[in-house]
């Protein structure tokens, strides 16, 4: 085997692994180092009909919400009051975490049919109001920065 064929297997090898990490890290929800919120209106068939994929025949509109932040306290809550500030409920969440950092995958639908719903641009705009309300307070504190692995210090009295 040539040193081309060689380094072309390598390529090939390479984009195969790659395009299985990109499959593994679709069915498996880890929350990633950044605060990100993602928001996307194709659903699949199971949740809503082939027709029209975002709207289903009671004119009930699905949106996919994702967010990413440090695992505190105060998430739920705040996204359950903007959620209901929007008028939305969940359909099915999908939540993860790991080290400090949590991710939740949301499938969320419109509350009033006759109503028009909320726009994608607007959800996200609102969960991005809540990630940075939740890293203002965090900052506010006296906590410390959290490291993936946290260390906790036990008083002296109970170290015997």
């Amino acid at each position: 085997m040539d040193k081309a064929a060689l380094l072309g297997s390598a390529i090939e090898h390479v984009k195969d692994l790659k395009r299985k990490a990109t499959e593994v890290s679709k069915a498996f929800t880890m929350p990633t180092e950044v605060d990100e919120v993602t928001v996307d209106c194709d659903l699949p068939e199971n949740i809503c009909p082939p027709t029209n994929p975002r709207q289903t025949k009671d004119n009930k509109i699905f949106i996919r919400a994702s967010v990413c932040c440090d695992d505190r306290p105060e998430v739920f809550a705040e996204l359950i009051r903007v959620l209901k500030g929007l008028r939305l409920s969940t359909v099915k969440a999908d939540i993860s975490s790991v080290g400090g950092r949590m991710r939740s995958n949301l499938i969320l639908c419109n509350d009033d049919s006759e109503d028009q719903g909320v726009s994608p641009s607007s959800l996200k705009q609102s969960l991005n109001v809540v990630l940075s309300r939740i890293a203002s307070s965090s900052a506010g504190s006296n906590c410390r920065i959290r490291s993936k692995r946290q260390r906790l210090f036990l008083p002296s009295q109970f170290t015997q």
